[in-house]
């Protein structure tokens, strides 16, 4: 394969705060493709992380309506208008953050989008990750997989976007190897890049390190350009996609 034609493509759904290795894979392609089309899960990641408290880790989830559309897409989902769930949310990510060393810079910018009316799930998440994207200079354009034309399944629907997007390589998780049919994608000539990245140790507030919180701990945590060494820069993580 000539390696001057090269493109990665990313493809993970829009979720809500995730964790560095998301934005890791973020940097290192050449296009994401957010799977906003896909049916939502209920107990997933498209609308809750952790963060790290006082107490230990806790789940930070967007309430939203839930009844009777089980089968919906992520990007029809919308937030159930509870009163002041957004200002619990705030609460405990300041209880949780305030003593933290960026918190006074990253605080302010995280209730602003927080503060904002989203009435869709998918437009709370994409205002988190445009902001979080911005403070870690990724520059890597992305499009939604709602803009194609597409008619498959599984494997073959990731194999169908990679080709319409013009892409040479799928970059995806290890988690992916559980149900991800490789051979379809060499079939296809897409080689599949096997992406092994676990959140570096770093310091925390609240006790023993925990890893793979959402990046919100890391963003209190982290001065904004060791954070984006780590989510882009690092040469160790660079060489998996070599």
């Amino acid at each position: 394969m000539n390696n001057m034609a090269k493109k990665i493509i990313f493809i993970h759904q829009p979720d809500f705060l995730p964790w560095m290795g998301f934005f890791y894979r973020w940097a290192v392609s050449d296009l994401f493709i957010m799977l906003d089309d896909v049916q939502f899960i209920r107990r997933g990641w498209h609308h809750r992380d952790k963060i790290k408290t006082p107490d230990g880790a806790k789940w930070l989830t967007v309430p939203v309506k839930k009844k009777g559309n089980y089968f919906q897409p992520i990007n029809q989902v919308d937030i159930l208008s509870l009163e002041d769930w957004q200002k619990d949310h705030l609460n405990l990510i300041h209880a949780s953050y305030k003593n933290a060393p960026e918190f006074k810079s990253v605080f302010p910018k995280i209730e602003d989008i927080y503060l904002k009316q989203n009435f869709k799930l998918v437009d709370l998440n994409l205002n988190f990750l445009h902001f979080i994207a911005g403070y870690l200079n990724i520059s890597t354009p992305f499009r939604f997989s709602s803009e194609f034309s597409l008619e498959k399944k599984g494997s073959e629907r990731l194999i169908e976007l990679v080709s319409l997007a013009g892409g040479t390589d799928y970059l995806t998780g290890i988690g992916s190897r559980t149900y991800l049919d490789e051979e379809k994608f060499s079939n296809q000539t897409i080689r599949v890049l096997w992406n092994e990245f676990s959140t570096p140790y770093y310091s925390q507030l609240h006790g023993d390190f925990i890893p793979d919180l959402s990046i919100l701990d890391a963003l209190m945590m982290l001065p904004q350009r060791k954070l984006q060494y780590l989510c882009t820069g690092d040469p160790v993580y660079a060489e998996m996609c070599a």
